[in-house]
């Protein structure tokens, strides 16, 4: 399969908050783990979006880095994109996890500009649809789930009450 770039996007998630904290000294880290693992970059964009969220982008010859750095929550999003088919993915994702030292890691892998046939270019969608009764059955559900049977009884005794009033 012939395609023009690799995506992936890494869920870094419970990350030491000694490393994500310090946003110079993290970008830095960056800078020098892209180096490592043979990436050439071309410069490094840092962006303050709110108090513990930042951005750091960073061009690269091959492609691009973005990461999103939420330290409250110990969260790191990080989107690399490599316009080479033969870039080893796997040591840029074992050398970030080194330096950001995250509990759990969720990646996705994407193949971007994948020309196969013109059946694998079209989009596939799913629709679901439920059927009436169950909607229906639902908002007895609701109904049974609010203060009490009782207290629905009550405000309709004192509805029909005031109605006859």
């Amino acid at each position: 399969m012939k395609i023009l770039a690799r995506q992936l996007a890494i869920d870094m998630y419970n990350c030491k908050p000694e490393k994500i904290v310090n946003i110079d000294l993290l970008s830095v880290a960056l800078k020098n783990t892209l180096h490592k693992v043979g990436l050439t970059v071309l410069e490094m964009n840092i962006k303050r979006v709110e108090q513990d969220h930042f951005i750091v982008f960073i061009p690269l010859m091959e492609g691009h880095f973005t990461t999103h750095i939420y330290s409250t929550l110990r969260y790191v999003a990080i989107d690399l994109f490599i316009c080479n088919q033969d870039s080893s993915s796997e040591k840029a994702v074992r050398a970030l996890r080194k330096v950001i030292k995250p509990e759990k890691i969720k990646i996705t892998y994407l193949c971007r500009g994948d020309f196969g046939t013109i059946s694998d270019m079209k989009p596939h969608i799913k629709v679901r649809t439920a059927p009436l009764r169950r909607i229906q059955n639902t908002g007895v559900k609701v109904i049974h789930l609010l203060p009490g049977r009782k207290f629905v009884k009550k405000l309709r005794r004192k509805n029909k009450q005031n109605i006859e009033n």
